[in-house]
């Protein structure tokens, strides 16, 4: 048999792959090599599954740090988070709003997401434990082998994934398994995960758990940087903030440049000068308890041996280097977290190898690639989902028009 169109993994993207090829009687398949899908999606969120969020196609895409960022405003436009939002519901799943942010199934369970998109979808058209091994192109027919048959098809959507969480299948085949067709591709690396510091595990254990809400995050020698909470941990930094640079931050550490430096307070430069210079009779660490956390303020005056005295006790040059630290707080990454713990990587199949519009090769008809096999992604937050779910729906769509106006 030659299958219309055969899809390779069972994640987000190639699930909705499926219910559209479902919904529009095509004949297809979908090959997985797990011994069922959707592994990672379930332990996505805490096992609570972001789906998406409620930004407008324009900050959603304003959101994401990628140079090539406006390959997505076409799918996005098709197929975004409000068209997603209004999917799952069609499909007997209600969402929750958290935060004015992100939305989770109303049950919190990622199992629920899962069902959802397995709900319509005939199981004889999914067969699992199939690793595919090689994809070649012969007279316009794809020949996928697997570990155990051969399949043929007119096209192929691959929604491999990358290289994170490996465990659930995500290893980054769909690079090598396109590296027949020479495509352009980026080497998965880590993104939104932690950092790695001895300094902070020696120097600053008694800071463990404590968190900042609000600090800007700058990668030193460089113009990168972010907003947003930052954590102390038993191992380094974590938080929002340390995740949205951290793909910066490992790129940068490959060049040999591993500080980073935050602000310890909301004040600026130029106010602490005005409040010290107004607390000349205030003891130090109570002025410091007062501009940030007080496990912090004692470490500034430990870290620097300056003594708890009143500020007019305190020599200009201490005062300055008291300020420099709460303005510019310098850190030591020893490395980022690892590809495979990462809960994002960066990297895959360069999007010039793409068409927007239906996420087909340029070069290669009939051939596919959707999701985190590409080089697509964003913050946490439902910005990576949202992105499978998109790429997912737009290159099923183009695949039934297609077969439609044969």
């Amino acid at each position: 048999m030659i299958y219309d169109a055969i899809i390779i993994g069972g994640g987000p993207s190639g699930l909705i792959c499926a219910n559209e090829f479902q919904k529009n009687s095509i004949n297809y398949l979908l090959l997985e090599k797990n011994d069922s899908v959707g592994k990672k999606l379930l332990i996505t969120g805490g096992k609570r599954c972001n789906i998406t969020n409620n930004l407008n196609i324009t900050e959603f895409i304003d959101s994401l740090t990628l140079k090539h960022k406006r390959f997505l405003f076409k799918s996005l436009n098709l197929f975004g988070p409000k068209n997603i939002i209004s999917y799952f519901e069609n499909l007997g799943l209600t969402l929750k709003l958290e935060n004015n942010f992100k939305y989770f199934p109303s049950t919190n369970k990622s199992a629920s997401v899962l069902e959802a998109l397995l709900k319509n979808i005939d199981e004889k058209n999914i067969k699992v434990n199939q690793e595919v091994l090689n994809i070649e192109w012969i007279n316009n027919i794809y020949t996928i082998k697997t570990n155990t048959f051969q399949f043929n098809a007119k096209r192929v959507i691959i929604a491999t994934g990358s290289k994170s969480y490996p465990s659930t299948g995500s290893n980054g085949d769909g690079i090598k398994l396109t590296k027949r067709f020479n495509l352009l591709y980026d080497a998965f690396t880590p993104a939104e995960t932690s950092v790695y510091s001895s300094y902070v595990t020696k120097e600053l254990s008694d800071l463990q758990g404590v968190s900042l809400l609000e600090t800007t995050l700058k990668i030193k020698n460089t113009k990168l940087k972010t907003t947003g909470a930052l954590g102390f941990t038993h191992f380094g930094l974590s938080g929002p903030a340390v995740f949205h640079l951290s793909e910066s931050i490992y790129l940068e550490s490959l060049k040999n440049n591993r500080t980073i430096s935050f602000n310890l307070t909301s004040k600026s430069e130029k106010e602490l000068y005005s409040i010290f210079a107004h607390s000349q009779n205030v003891y130090i660490l109570k002025v410091l308890e007062r501009l940030t956390i007080k496990r912090i303020a004692k470490k500034i005056l430990e870290l620097l041996k300056v003594p708890n005295k009143k500020l007019i006790e305190l020599s200009k040059k201490d005062i300055s280097r008291i300020i420099s630290m709460l303005v510019n707080f310098e850190v030591e990454v020893d490395r980022v977290e690892t590809v495979e713990k990462a809960f994002v990587n960066r990297g895959g199949i360069k999007t010039s190898e793409l068409n927007p519009t239906s996420f087909e090769v340029k070069k290669q008809p009939g051939l596919f690639l959707v999701g985190e096999t590409v080089d697509l992604h964003g913050p946490i937050g439902g910005f990576n989902i949202t992105i499978a779910l998109s790429s997912g729906y737009s290159a099923a769509n183009y695949v039934i028009n297609q077969i439609k106006n044969q």
